[in-house]
């Protein structure tokens, strides 16, 4: 009898070990780290996010993966994306000024606040593209971007 209540004892902790190294596994995720520089001023909030389609980074269809913001504080920012799956990703930053939680334009289309990408694909004709500002994350690693804010 102490031996089967032992044998049994020995497989309830080998399946609870097997779960948490499970559970350890499926959190060791990625993070991405965006260098955000070139603000123009400090006044209100910089935005950053991840998309992981070309309809959604374009505004086309879908929503953002994961997107942070705070309050700009000095000429440079760091945005922090954690627990990100592997896949392909394209990051846009906004420094939306006024606060107001969109992009300003002018009457012509062009932009009023501060923006930037990725990979600083930044077309002076035409908005960013989600292809050439692409870039992959794997699994278990932290992707550092440098995105460098234009103002128009």
């Amino acid at each position: 009898m102490p031996n089967l209540i032992i044998r049994v004892a020995m497989r309830i902790l080998i399946v609870f070990f097997i779960l948490l190294l499970v559970t350890m596994g499926a959190r060791a995720q990625s993070k991405v780290v965006a260098q955000i520089t070139n603000f123009e001023n400090t006044r209100g909030t910089c935005r950053a996010c991840l998309f992981t389609s070309a309809a959604s980074f374009s505004g086309e269809g879908g929503e953002p993966f994961k997107c942070v913001q705070a309050p700009v504080t000095g000429k440079t920012m760091q945005a922090v994306f954690e627990d990100i799956p592997p896949g392909t990703y394209a990051l846009f930053v906004l420094h939306d000024a006024n606060n107001n939680k969109k992009m300003d334009k002018n009457f012509l289309g062009i932009p009023k606040e501060g923006y930037g990408a990725s990979k600083n694909k930044l077309p002076f004709a035409a908005a960013p593209s989600f292809n050439e500002n692409r870039f992959a994350v794997e699994h278990n690693t932290t992707v550092r971007l440098t995105v460098k804010l234009r103002y128009l």
